[in-house]
């Protein structure tokens, strides 16, 4: 497996840390998997891997061969997604976002016998737009529930809904102007680039408010 050690050599392309209980458990993580001979990569994406000046959570992926290795659970600032080998290429093909996502945005931890750069190499240059119909179906869901949780006087719950409603919104508008979506914090720029300025300033307006933690919505 490509690593060095000590693990915080396969830390270093996480660039925000949500928590110290999420690095501590992601160290934790990194240890056991990435001296799995079963796990062919282990990958950081989403805004914690980005140059961005905050982020709310970490984002990890690995691959595996065989049988899927016991995951203990992460701590809420964390969402960790496994995927086997066999189907992986599949997904790619049908515009799986998180897959492609992370090809073109992820930042490798960990891999063996180079299964990732191999991937990244076949498919950066070819890899499907994700689906706008698919944001846009995300975003009403989100609307629905964010609806639901500002009426029952969940105003925590109902922000962080406002929140994703207008993020799949900010994704659906770029892939249909052609863009690839980047990381939430980098949307509101690349949807000024697009003429989308209204969700841009009112994704702003719920970032800033979910640091800051003031109400949203």
């Amino acid at each position: 497996m490509r690593s060095t050690d000590p693990v915080a050599a396969r830390t270093q392309v996480i660039r925000h840390w949500p928590s110290e209980e999420a690095r501590e458990w992601t160290e934790r993580f990194l240890e056991k998997t990435c001296n799995d001979p079963e796990v062919l990569a282990v990958v950081a994406f989403g805004s914690a891997v980005r140059r961005v000046s905050y982020s709310a959570d970490l984002d990890l992926l690995y691959i595996y061969r065989s049988e899927d290795p016991r995951v203990d659970s992460p701590p809420l600032d964390i969402d960790v997604r496994g995927y086997d080998q066999a189907g992986v290429e599949e997904r790619i093909e049908a515009g799986h976002d998180l897959l492609c996502w992370t090809l073109r945005y992820g930042r490798v931890i960990c891999e063996r016998e180079g299964f990732w750069t191999d991937l990244q190499s076949r498919w950066l240059r070819r890899l499907p737009m994700p689906s706008a119909e698919r944001a846009e179906e995300r975003a009403a869901r989100s609307r629905k529930l964010y609806e639901d949780l500002h009426a029952a006087g969940d105003a925590d719950a109902a922000a962080e809904q406002w929140l994703s409603w207008l993020t799949h919104q900010a994704r659906a508008a770029l892939i249909r102007a052609g863009v690839f979506p980047a990381s939430r914090p980098e949307l509101p720029e690349q949807l000024r680039a697009v003429g989308e300025i209204s969700l841009a300033e009112a994704l702003d307006a719920a970032l800033t408010a979910r640091q800051s933690g003031s109400p949203v919505g």
